[in-house]
């Protein structure tokens, strides 16, 4: 079991964004799919596993980007852009564009 969880955070920590939007729609497709295929006696409780399964994931990933919003210093990053001008920034942009024709 420990080698496949460190296989699985390796593999994680390689991902970025719109690897773990895929790797999402594709668990999801998946239950989907097997809730297609659930008997119809059982699909009240299939329902209700999915939707626990739902509410603690979605809780569980509420609280770790909560705890690390509070970590990450955010004005730091807001003073990098007190010296930014937006008429100098256009004025370049505009003479790259005219060099290029």
């Amino acid at each position: 079991m420990g080698k496949c969880r460190d296989f699985l955070n390796t593999v994680t920590f390689e991902c970025d964004w719109k690897d773990m939007g895929l790797m999402g729609i594709c668990a999801g497709s998946l239950g989907a799919l097997a809730g297609m295929v659930v008997p119809e006696k059982y699909k009240n409780a299939a329902a209700f596993g999915a939707g626990a399964g739902f509410f603690l994931s979605a809780v569980a990933v509420t609280v770790k980007s909560i705890e690390a919003s509070r970590e990450k210093d955010f004005d730091k990053d807001f003073d990098e852009w007190e010296d930014f001008d937006e008429e100098d920034c256009l004025t370049e942009h505009a003479e790259k564009e005219t060099e290029g024709e």
